[in-house]
C-alpha cells in the first residue's frame, strides 16, 4: 500500500495536516460565521413574524375603524336631520307667531283708524253744523238789515 501511496506522490503527513487545518477552519468559521448568521436569520424571522402579526392587527383595527366611522356618520346624519327638523319646526312656529301678531296689529290699526275716522267725521259734522249755524245767523242778520233799511 505504501508503494501505491508513493507512486501517486501522496504524503500522509500532508493529508493529516490538511485534515487538521480543515477541522480548525471549520471550527473557526462555525464559531465566527455560521452561528452569527444563524442568529441573524433567527432575528429576521422573528421580525418578519412580528411584522405579519402587526399587519394583521392593523388590518383588524382598520376594519373596526371603518365600522366605527360608518356608525359615527350614521349618527351624525340622523342628528343633523333632527336638528334641521327642529329648526324647521321652530321657524314655522316663529313665522306663525309673527303672522298672528301682524294680523292682530293690523286689526288693531284698523280699529284705531275706524275710531279716528269716526272722531274726524264727528268733528267735521260739528264744524259743519257750526258753519251752517253761523251762515244761517249771518243770513238772518242780512235779511233783518235789509228789512230795517
Amino acid at each position: 500500500m505504501e508503494d501505491i501511496i508513493n507512486a501517486f506522490g501522496i504524503d500522509v503527513r500532508l493529508i493529516i495536516i490538511q485534515i487538521v487545518n480543515f477541522t480548525i477552519l471549520m471550527v473557526v468559521l462555525g464559531y465566527f460565521l455560521y452561528k452569527p448568521i444563524l442568529q441573524m436569520l433567527a432575528d429576521r424571522e422573528t421580525k418578519i413574524k412580528q411584522g405579519i402579526t402587526d399587519a394583521e392587527a392593523a388590518a383588524v383595527a382598520l376594519s373596526q375603524a371603518e365600522v366605527e366611522k360608518k356608525a359615527i356618520l350614521t349618527t351624525a346624519h340622523a342628528s343633523a336631520e333632527e336638528v334641521a327638523l327642529r329648526a324647521k319646526n321652530a321657524g314655522e312656529a316663529a313665522a306663525s307667531g309673527i303672522v298672528t301678531k301682524a294680523e292682530n296689529e293690523a286689526a288693531e290699526l284698523l280699529k284705531t283708524a275706524a275710531i279716528k275716522a269716526e272722531q274726524l267725521r264727528t268733528q267735521i259734522q260739528k264744524e259743519a253744523e257750526a258753519e251752517i249755524t253761523k251762515t244761517a245767523i249771518l243770513a238772518a242778520e242780512k235779511i233783518l238789515q235789509e228789512k230795517n233799511s
